[in-house]
């Protein structure tokens, strides 16, 4: 069944060129949805790891001159 629809897809195609080109776009589109599926899939199993903010640095206060800018901002 498989051999009958590609040669009637090629029939079709030597006939018509807006049907070759409207296949490929199809077959472009069904690509993209076939890998955004796989790579949903895969996103399950990524692990991200997450650091304690015991060995972040500490901030420093801000300087005047930002003090003064925000005032200006509000």
């Amino acid at each position: 069944m498989a051999k009958a629809r590609q040669s009637t897809e090629t029939a079709k195609a030597l006939v018509s060129p807006l049907f070759a080109w409207s296949n490929a776009v199809l077959k472009g589109g069904e690509m993209m949805l076939d890998s955004m599926a796989a790579a949903a899939r895969n996103a399950k199993e990524i692990r991200v790891a997450v650091l304690p903010d015991g060995d972040t640095p500490q901030r420093r206060p801000a300087s005047r001159k930002a003090k003064r800018k925000a005032r200006r901002r509000r």
